[in-house]
């Protein structure tokens, strides 16, 4: 016999699968349904309606008790996530004590070097001696390599992606900035986010970053406020990874005067994105042609530059001119150029000099190379 499973409490006719139809309460076969409901007054074991009703109502109890406890108390149902989300937690062996050979610090990380991270955390938690040695030299052990890591203070979390796609991200409470910086030490990331920072939290969150060796190869900065004093800390942290870095960006970052070409240097002849936003509202970036003319001798090189997306910044046509006609002649990659609020940088005296050397740009202000595309939004 066929049966199937029916909605409860006298709920309207559902369909199940592409022919079956249930209605009513409890569990009828498929040769009932055409019965007459008035006539299943007792079931095929003899029992009464109204004893069905209370084993049902019993059965919905324990459900919503369980439902219940299973999301009040989740500890007890799943393991709580880690930091450093490893992928099976092998079972910790403590040496004892009285075996452990007297090695000192220096000999230990030696020896740290040839264990993956999963055993490093683990040996953090024999004793406070391996778990010194091991936070102290975290930069010359292994770390867990995450896609992004995202700082969020006016959210109050710390987003970690990882690099298998098909994980989730896992999200955590933000902890005070000296926890945060023991559990960022073990980890490296593709991208660093950083957003929500007001003055009196930038200064000791450069200085967290600088601490640690996250070795980012995109920095973005958003709504960021920063003091005085922790402009000279972003350009350390900037120097500190001017080797890794290739995307930049800052967004709605003030005081924006303080954010100058000298920031850039490091890292402006080899990024392939630079992004700094504003509405316009606020004073200049001190960013001017000296950024733009080392991009465009990145770009001769033959360096694929994506995007330059600046506003309010001091950029002239001439040196927006020459980057695309460096672009031009040797292209690499699609490039996108947006100035927005820019001085004194003007559309048609961009156009009026890429005439003079015979670049003429379509209606849609494209240009087309050895199979790239160059878009210029001024």
């Amino acid at each position: 016999m066929i049966s199937v499973t029916v909605a409860a409490q006298g709920k309207p006719k559902r369909l199940f699968g592409g022919n079956f139809r249930a209605y009513g309460s409890g569990r009828l076969s498929i040769c009932e349904l055409e019965k007459d409901p008035t006539a299943l007054k007792t079931n095929d074991t003899g029992l009464s309606t109204t004893t069905v009703k209370i084993c049902m109502f019993v059965n919905k109890l324990f459900e919503l008790l369980t439902t219940f406890i299973h999301y009040c108390l989740p500890y007890l149902f799943n393991q709580k996530q880690t930091w450093y989300c490893p992928t099976t937690r092998k079972e910790v062996v403590v040496p004892d004590p009285v075996m452990q050979p007297d090695l000192d610090c220096p000999a230990l990380v030696e020896v740290f070097k040839f264990l993956d991270i999963d055993d490093m955390l683990n040996c953090k938690l024999v004793c406070w001696k391996w778990n010194t040695a091991i936070s102290e030299n975290a930069c010359e052990l292994a770390t867990t390599k995450t896609d992004q890591i995202r700082i969020l203070f006016d959210e109050g979390e710390v987003v970690l992606y990882p690099i298998d796609e098909k994980r989730c991200p896992i999200r955590h409470p933000l902890p005070p900035l000296q926890v945060l910086r023991n559990r960022l030490r073990h980890l490296t990331t593709q991208s660093l986010f950083v957003r929500g920072l007001i003055p009196v939290e930038s200064g000791p969150v450069l200085r967290l970053l600088l601490s640690l060796t996250l070795q980012p190869q995109q920095m973005y900065f958003i709504w960021s406020k920063f003091s005085a004093d922790s402009i000279f800390l972003f350009e350390e942290l900037v120097k500190q990874n001017s080797d890794t870095v290739t995307d930049f960006g800052l967004e709605e970052c003030s005081p924006s005067h303080l954010l100058t070409d000298r920031l850039l240097s490091p890292i402006a002849s080899h990024l392939t994105s630079l992004r700094l936003w504003n509405n316009g509202k606020g004073s200049h970036y001190g960013v001017t042609d000296d950024t733009l003319i080392r991009i465009n001798q990145a770009i001769l090189r033959g360096s694929p530059v994506e995007t330059i997306d600046l506003g309010t910044c001091f950029v002239s046509s001439e040196v927006v001119s020459s980057i695309v006609k460096s672009w031009e002649q040797t292209s690499t990659s699609d490039l996108t150029i947006m100035l927005s609020h820019c001085y004194p940088v003007n559309k048609p005296e961009v156009i009026r000099l890429l005439q003079e050397s015979n670049i003429t740009l379509k209606k849609n202000q494209q240009l087309h190379s050895k199979n790239h595309m160059l878009t210029l939004v001024c």
